[in-house]
């Protein structure tokens, strides 16, 4: 019997030897991916900070150590875990995207720019990148980047990225502006892009045109009463002087 505990006592130290620090770190690592999964972000954090120390896990739980800081609004937070992962691997892709995203948050625009201008030259397939780097564009007042960005990166098709496409071209003054909000339309008959389209209309100088897509966009069932109202507003303005309209926009 003795010599039987004696057995299974050196079996235990061996065993216990033999998890090493990347062994748990990656229990560690499990634990926090479990945790966030469930959104108990205090819990993930803890066993996150835990497996950041060993190599093996460090980039993974950086990351989601930003995840973790944006999910609860810790904007700034959130910046440095993906830029930390960023100053040992310029080309993580994932951590560029989301440090873009969350400079976003932070209103740093030039900041934003660099990190999605770095994702396309790594993956220039990306559409929702090129959408999100067009956003940020229009944000800094340059409309013609935006506009090369939207087309260079394939970004044509989506109703949204139109809309963003007609947007910087309307700002430059250019009558192509009519053809993209008209595609945006035609894919996805949204009531608050209709009136912003009669409105540039308006801008332009073809009233009757205006008045048309205005009546269209009150037949739109989905158009809320407040924005209802908005739209009626301009359209009796529209009908008075012939001077423009009221945008109802996004």
């Amino acid at each position: 019997m003795k010599r039987f505990l004696s057995v299974l006592t050196i079996s235990s130290v061996l065993f216990v030897s033999c998890i090493t620090p990347a062994v748990k770190a990656e229990e560690y690592y499990a634990l926090g991916m479990a945790y966030f999964k469930l959104q108990r972000y205090a819990e993930a954090e803890t066993w996150f900070t835990k497996a950041k120390f060993n190599r093996t896990t460090k980039i993974a739980s950086e990351y989601y150590l930003g995840r973790i800081a944006y999910e609860t609004g810790r904007f700034r937070e959130a910046k440095n875990c993906f830029e930390r992962i960023i100053v040992q691997d310029a080309d993580n892709i994932t951590a560029l995207k989301a440090a873009a995203y969350t400079c976003i948050k932070l209103e740093d625009y030039n900041l934003a720019e660099n990190y999605y201008r770095r994702v396309l030259e790594l993956v220039p397939e990306s559409y929702d990148e090129g959408y999100n780097y067009a956003l940020v564009l229009m944000a800094m007042g340059k409309a013609e980047e935006a506009e090369g960005v939207l087309i260079r990166h394939s970004n044509t098709e989506n109703p949204m990225a139109l809309l963003i496409l007609a947007r910087s071209q309307r700002q430059r003054g250019r009558p192509e502006a009519a053809d993209a909000y008209n595609a945006s339309l035609l894919k996805e008959d949204d009531p608050l892009v209709r009136s912003e389209y009669a409105a540039y209309l308006a801008e332009m100088g073809l009233y009757e045109k205006a008045l048309e897509e205005y009546r269209r966009t009150l037949k739109n069932e989905k158009l809320s009463e407040e924005k209802r109202k908005t739209v009626q507003e301009a359209m009796g303005r529209l009908e008075t002087d012939g001077k423009g309209g009221t945008e109802a926009q996004h």
